[in-house]
């Protein structure tokens, strides 16, 4: 990992925190569009037949239309959250390799496409309801949550990268604690019962099932609060672990070299 010592910490660190900030704004902000106004917390039931979809949207065409077009701006929130937790991984182990750090990054930046993409299914089905049959409407819902579903193992990645970072923390008071470290992983793992979801259309693995909806999704915004609070609380100790490395190494912060890209003497 390069410290860039030619940085003040104040330049270093700049952003860290407004990105780590965005985690909660984007649950807040997809809990009120995608969740309350599009009608998706608790999704509408599997077994309902597509007249009675049909007629969900054609209701409420509007709201959805608002509802999914806010998820679709803030979901894109997740990005730079995803960057902040990063670059405090980079900093557990900064003499060790950055696999663990960049599968992180990768699968919580590619979280943003289910997220979005779904959306613009139930989008789709509210743009031009009446003009729609009743079937259709049913599948770009069902597509919506196919997708949002059974994507989950994009977003599994970067969870169990953060508890298997955490755990190696070899400081006496680590960034994340162990047990937020276990959380992390079990969550993850636990959106394998996700795979059960596309075999039933009631009770407790249905799309609106108390496990693969209530608990899973629970334990999924809970994650992202866990997450950001150690985040945002890591920040301003590596801001400290930084300066103090830059004074027992001797390397000053000073200005970095001007790269001329015309080469020396241009005018």
């Amino acid at each position: 990992m390069n410290i860039n010592p030619h940085m003040s910490n104040d330049e270093y660190f700049k952003y860290w925190r407004a990105c780590c900030a965005m985690g909660p704004v984007f649950l807040a902000c997809f809990l009120f569009f995608w969740g309350y106004l599009g009608f998706n917390v608790p999704p509408i039931p599997a077994d309902w037949t597509a007249d009675q979809l049909a007629a969900h949207f054609r209701e409420n065409y509007n709201s959805t239309r608002a509802a999914m077009a806010g998820a679709m701006l803030f979901g894109v929130l997740y990005l730079p959250w995803t960057l902040s937790i990063t670059k405090v991984m980079q900093w557990i182990n900064p003499e060790k390799n950055d696999m663990v750090s960049t599968l992180q990054m990768w699968g919580g930046g590619l979280t943003v496409v289910p997220l979005v993409t779904s959306s613009v299914f139930w989008l789709t089905a509210a743009y031009r309801p009446e003009e729609l049959p009743p079937f259709m409407l049913q599948m770009l819902y069902d597509q919506g949550w196919l997708l949002i579903d059974m994507f989950y193992a994009i977003t599994t990645i970067p969870m169990v990268a953060i508890g298997v970072a955490g755990l190696t923390d070899r400081r006496s008071n680590a960034l994340y604690p162990k047990w937020a470290c276990w959380f992390s992983i079990w969550a993850g793992v636990s959106f394998l019962f996700e795979l059960l979801m596309p075999f039933f259309k009631t009770g407790l693995f249905a799309r609106q099932g108390w496990l693969n909806f209530w608990v899973e999704f629970l334990v999924w915004f809970l994650y992202i609060l866990i997450i950001s609070y150690y985040t945002w609380k890591a920040i301003p100790r590596l801001h400290a672990e930084r300066e103090t490395f830059i004074k027992d190494n001797n390397l000053a912060v000073s200005a970095p070299p001007v790269f001329n890209p015309l080469g020396k003497g241009s005018a």
